[in-house]
């Protein structure tokens, strides 16, 4: 199977600017990204999605291809990553003559992912045949204590049994979409036109993974504590 690892890096974001190059604990955000596609060798080949010459020059020095560039149009605040996915897919066809059957998403928000856990995705996608996968951990905030508000009232997102008094006793089969690893099918995407599919898309769950999604400030800080508290290892 041909999988095309697609990086999504624009240069611009609303909450957290220039993010993808904010040194996190010594280097760029986006590079700890680029040492999992290194380690993941030819299971995948690898592409970077990026409008910024300055993201791009950093990705070159790395030793990646960066020939293309992601048209402005497609690099907005309010762009589909579908979108940018299907420009990327066009192009590598057409000029370098690679035609994918997956692709495999890794955003650069999100640092912590174990190159063991990428490949274990891969091999299970491939063994059972899958259509779509996307990778799950633990939520941190129990549904049993998510309250939805109302004009007048509110709700448990899920009713915790009456006799639940310990968060011990809580059940623990709740999961988070944490935005990991996206992993479909070319097949797939046409025809849903998005990675995850309620009862189709196959849930892959990350074990002893901080899970931080780097969207703002507190996210960055928070990431920078635990790398610089904490061995995290790459493998």
């Amino acid at each position: 199977m041909k999988i095309l690892a697609f990086v999504p890096a624009r240069g611009g974001s609303k909450e957290l600017p220039r993010k993808n190059m904010l040194n996190l604990s010594g280097k760029p955000l986006i590079d700890y990204t680029l040492d999992v596609l290194k380690g993941l060798g030819d299971r995948i080949h690898p592409f970077v999605s990026t409008d910024d010459d300055e993201i791009s020059e950093f990705c070159k020095k790395q030793g990646f291809d960066m020939s293309y560039q992601r048209p402005s149009k497609l690099a907005g605040d309010s762009s589909s990553i579908i979108d940018a996915v299907w420009d990327a897919v066009q192009w590598v066809e057409r000029e370098k003559k690679y035609v994918p059957d997956a692709i495999l998403i890794l955003q650069p928000t999100s640092p912590f992912r174990r190159i063991g856990e990428i490949k274990k995705a891969i091999e299970r996608f491939q063994e059972k045949n899958l259509k779509s996968l996307a990778s799950v951990t633990n939520v941190k905030q129990h549904p049993y204590e998510c309250v939805e508000l109302n004009e007048r009232n509110w709700n448990y997102l899920v009713e915790p049994p009456p006799n639940i008094t310990r968060r011990q006793d809580y059940q623990m089969n709740y999961y988070f979409i944490d935005g990991s690893i996206y992993l479909a099918t070319i097949k797939f995407l046409l025809k849903y036109q998005q990675f995850v599919v309620k009862d189709i898309t196959d849930l892959f769950i990350l074990e002893n993974n901080p899970s931080i999604d780097i969207d703002n400030i507190l996210d960055f800080k928070f990431a920078e504590t635990v790398l610089d508290s904490k061995n995290i290892f790459i493998f």
